[in-house]
C-alpha cells in the first residue's frame, strides 16, 4: 500500500484517503463533460455534491438529474461507491488480491476503514464484503428495472436501476430522477420494498452479513450467531417496528403527507420513512409538511443511525443500547453492565460515552453555527438539517440549496465529521505520546455529580 508510506496514524490515512477523493471528485464533476449543457452549477455546487456523495449523505444544491450528463453520474456512482465502502478499503482489496503483504500500520488502517477489530479471517472478510455489495446491488438493480425500464426505455431504465441501487445500498440517498427524489412512487411498492431493503442490508454491516454467511455456509444453527450479530439484528427489527407505528400514528390525519393514501400505503410510506431515517436520504413525502413531532421523532431516529462497520451514519444503535444499558446497572446498583447473558467490557462502554459526546457536541456546534449563518430560517428545520447532515442521513426540509454559502460550509463540515466518525476524529486528534504525569494514576476522589 504504497500511498501510506508517511508515518501517520490509521485515523490520519482514513481522513486524508476521504479529503483526496472529495477534492478529485469535485474537480471531475466540476469539468464540461460532467455537466449537461443547462447547468448552472458553480464549483461550490460540485464540492457540496462531492461532499455529500463520498460521505453517502444525500444532501445537495443542485439535484443530480438537473446538473449532471451520464458521464457525470458514472462520476457520481463512483464516489458514492468509494464513499461507502471506503478508499481505503479498495486499496486493500487490490493489494490483497495482488498477493501483497501489508505491515501492521497498513492492516490497522485497513480495519479502522472496515470497523473490524477481529483479524481472524479477515482476508476472506475484506473479499465477502466487497463480493456481497456488488451481488446486492446488481440484484437491486435488476428488481428496479421491471419498473424503470417500462417507465424510461432499456438504456435510461438499466442506468437509473444501477445508480440507485448503488446510492441505496451506500445510504447515500441520491437518485437521478429530480429535486422531489421518490416522492411520485410513494405508493409504489416494488420501489419502497426494493430500496428499503437495500438500505437495511447497507446498513447492517459487513460484520454482520460475514456473520451470517459464515453460519448459513457451514450449515450451523442461527442461534450461533454472534453476540453482535444478534443484538443488531434484533434491535434493527424493534427500531423499524416502532418508528412505523409511531410515523403512522403521527401523520395518519395529515393530508399533506399520508393521510390521502390508503391503509396498505399508509402504512408502506410509515415504514419507507423510518428506514431511510436509519441513514439513506430518500424521500417519499414532503418533510416540510410533516407533523412537528414526527420531524422530532425523525431527528432522534437519525441520530442512533445503523449498525457500525456498514454505510450507516449516527452514534450506531450498539452505542446507544450499550449507554442504556450502563444507566439501567447504575439506576438499580448494579455491580456489572449485562445484557444476554453477556457482561459488558469498560472499553466499550467508555467509547459508547464518547461517541455520543463528541457526536453530542458536534450537533450543539454545528446547530449554533448554522442559526448563526441562516437566522431566517425555522430552528426545527434547522436541527432537522444539521441533524441529517451529522448522521449522514440526507433528507431536508427542503433548506439546502437556500442556505447561505456559509451555512452550506457548515452542511460539509458536519457531514464530513458524521462520515469519519467522532471516534476517529479524536484518535486523528491525539497523535503525541502522553507525558509521564500523563501516564500516571493518582490517589482516586469522588466527584459530586
Amino acid at each position: 500500500m504504497s500511498p501510506f508510506r508517511i508515518k501517520l496514524s490509521p485515523s490520519q490515512r482514513i481522513i486524508i484517503s476521504f479529503l483526496f477523493v472529495i477534492l478529485t471528485g469535485s474537480i471531475l464533476l466540476s469539468l464540461p463533460i460532467s455537466q449537461i449543457s443547462t447547468s448552472t452549477a458553480s464549483y461550490w455546487d460540485h464540492l457540496f455534491t462531492s461532499v455529500s456523495m463520498v460521505c453517502v449523505t444525500g444532501l445537495f444544491t443542485k439535484a443530480v438529474a438537473e446538473t449532471y450528463s451520464t458521464f457525470g453520474q458514472i462520476i457520481c456512482m463512483m464516489l458514492i461507491q468509494i464513499g461507502g465502502l471506503s478508499l481505503i478499503g479498495f486499496i486493500g482489496l487490490f493489494a490483497l488480491r495482488g498477493g501483497r503483504k501489508m505491515n501492521f500500520i497498513n492492516m490497522a488502517t485497513l480495519q479502522e476503514a472496515l470497523n473490524r477489530s477481529d483479524t481472524k479471517y479477515f482476508r476472506n472478510f475484506l473479499k465477502s464484503a466487497f463480493g456481497f455489495t456488488l451481488a446486492v446491488e446488481a440484484f437491486g438493480a435488476l428488481l428496479l428495472s421491471f419498473h424503470f425500464v417500462p417507465e424510461f426505455g432499456w438504456a435510461r431504465g438499466l442506468f437509473t436501476s444501477i445508480f440507485v441501487a448503488i446510492s441505496a445500498f451506500c445510504n447515500a440517498g441520491f437518485d437521478n430522477f429530480g429535486a422531489t427524489s421518490i416522492m411520485r412512487y410513494v405508493d409504489n411498492p416494488l420501489i419502497n420494498i426494493t430500496l428499503a431493503s437495500l438500505i437495511i442490508m447497507g446498513g447492517l454491516g459487513f460484520s454482520v452479513w460475514f456473520d451470517l454467511q459464515t453460519q448459513i455456509g457451514q450449515k450451523r444453527s442461527l442461534r450461533k450467531l454472534g453476540f453482535h450479530t444478534k443484538i443488531v439484528l434484533g434491535l434493527t427489527a424493534i427500531i423499524l417496528t416502532l418508528g412505523t407505528l409511531t410515523t403512522l400514528l403521527t401523520e395518519w390525519n395529515n393530508p399533506s403527507t399520508i393521510g390521502q393514501l390508503s391503509f396498505g400505503h399508509k402504512l408502506l410510506a410509515s415504514f419507507f420513512q423510518t428506514v431511510t431515517m436509519r441513514t439513506a436520504g430518500f424521500a417519499s413525502i414532503d418533510y416540510t409538511k410533516a407533523e412537528p413531532i414526527t420531524l422530532l421523532l425523525y431527528i432522534f431516529q437519525m441520530m442512533l443511525g445503523g449498525a457500525p462497520g456498514g454505510t450507516a451514519g449516527g452514534i450506531k444503535i450498539t452505542a446507544f443500547l450499550t449507554l442504556v444499558l450502563y444507566a439501567r446497572s447504575e439506576i438499580l446498583g448494579l455491580p456489572h453492565t449485562n445484557f444476554m447473558g453477556r457482561t459488558i467490557d469498560n472499553l466499550s462502554i467508555r467509547k459508547a460515552f464518547a461517541t455520543f459526546s463528541v457526536f453530542l457536541l458536534m450537533f450543539i456546534i454545528g446547530l449554533f453555527a448554522l442559526a448563526l449563518t441562516d437566522d431566517q430560517q425555522p430552528l426545527l428545520f434547522l436541527t432537522f438539517e444539521v441533524m441529517s447532515a451529522l448522521a449522514t442521513v440526507g433528507v431536508t426540509a427542503n433548506l439546502t440549496p437556500s442556505l447561505t454559502m456559509a451555512g452550506q460550509a457548515v452542511i460539509m463540515a458536519l457531514m464530513f465529521f458524521g462520515r469519519i466518525g467522532p471516534l476517529s476524529i479524536l484518535a486523528s486528534l491525539s497523535v503525541r505520546k502522553l507525558s509521564k504525569t500523563e501516564s500516571l494514576q493518582y490517589a482516586k476522589s469522588s466527584m459530586l455529580v
